[in-house]
């Protein structure tokens, strides 16, 4: 169960598309996380999966069967807002439970899913409170486990964690990604965080502009973006390019390195910040000029320029001793270039 299908879906609001003709399937149990810039569509998208909204066109399947005009109470799926959504004068109990109530469930079956939900989200000390005596964390798991107990064929997730200060963050994450591997759940999540992207998805889908750009798991969007849109969106630092013309079979790089490609005519070549290293004499290397050195303890971020090609960004291991103005030369390993053709999409 949690088999999610769409197909040829668009959406628009007056003259305005914001979703371009999406083909996507979502298989059973899978935590997949949509990502992409502010108005790329992502959280429209989660409301077209939701019923919250209605396509313009297309269909959204749901374990076979076709949902698409069917409203939001009669998917079987359960939502997590940005903001959480509770009701005031609830106590957490009540707010769990009041969902269930409405539905006419037997009060012996409330009162163990509600038990069940509150000991797997540690919140059952929290229980004859209301939301105003919560903290932030504390009220996004209330928020979380008033949709773990629909029981629902899948969970919708809308920057659930975006309310919260960075410690928290990095510990719901962590709870999240613990919660899934219980209930083995079908999970949709948009988040404009790459890290929760990264650490969560088993696939995420990049959009940008209500289209596709591209859908894999974290590590092969990473490794082998397949267009300049994915290669500088994912990955932080951002990656670093280089525009310049492959000719012979051979691209220059600022400095006098090259770079070997099947390739002709012009193209750019992405090293990630962390793929750069201090150059040794003998090897090839970007010149480049230090402007800014950013010492973290564990790892050195430098901000260079190379003549002719701008800003570079390296980040180096440990504690070098690099000064402001320096001159320095960055070195490179053929397997961690990234070539891209004039239309933007990967060589190779």
């Amino acid at each position: 169960m949690g088999r999610i299908a769409l197909e040829g879906i668009r959406k628009s609001f007056g003259t305005v598309d914001v979703i371009h003709g999406i083909d996507l399937e979502i298989g059973e149990g899978e935590l997949v996380v949509f990502v992409g810039p502010s108005g790329c569509g992502k959280s429209t998208l989660l409301r077209l999966i939701a019923g919250l909204d209605q396509p313009t066109s297309g269909k959204i399947e749901i374990d076979g069967v076709d949902v698409t005009r069917k409203g939001a109470a009669d998917r079987g799926l359960a939502m997590v807002f940005q903001s959480y959504a509770l009701y005031p004068h609830m106590t957490v109990r009540q707010n769990l439970s009041f969902g269930l109530e409405n539905a006419r469930m037997p009060k012996a079956e409330i009162d163990q899913r509600v038990e069940e939900a509150a000991r797997m989200l540690d919140i059952g000390e929290l229980l004859t409170r209301r939301p105003t005596q919560l903290s932030g964390g504390q009220r996004q798991r209330v928020a979380i486990g008033r949709a773990i107990v629909r029981n629902p064929t899948a969970f919708l997730l809308d920057e659930p964690l975006s309310n919260l200060d960075a410690e928290l963050r990095g510990t719901m994450r962590a709870e999240l990604a613990a919660l899934h591997a219980r209930l083995a759940t079908t999970m949709i999540y948009v988040t404009h965080d790459q890290i929760e992207a990264m650490t969560l998805a088993d696939r995420i889908v990049v959009l940008r502009k209500g289209r596709i750009e591209q859908v894999d798991t974290p590590l092969n969007l990473y490794n082998r973006p397949q267009n300049l849109f994915v290669a500088g969106f994912i990955g932080a630092p951002n990656m670093n390019f280089f525009v310049t013309e492959a000719k012979s079979g051979r691209a220059a790089l600022p400095g006098g390195a090259e770079v070997v490609l099947d390739h002709a005519g012009p193209v750019t070549i992405g090293i990630r910040p962390q793929h750069l290293r201090l150059a040794q004499d003998s090897e090839r290397a970007i010149a480049a000029k230090v402007h800014l050195v950013e010492a973290l303890g564990a790892e050195t971020v430098v901000h260079a320029s190379a003549e002719g090609a701008g800003s570079i960004l390296t980040v180096l291991e440990g504690q070098p001793l690099i000064e402001r103005g320096a001159e320095i030369r960055l070195a490179f390993d053929d397997e961690n270039i990234h070539a891209f053709d004039a239309d933007g999409q990967r060589i190779g």
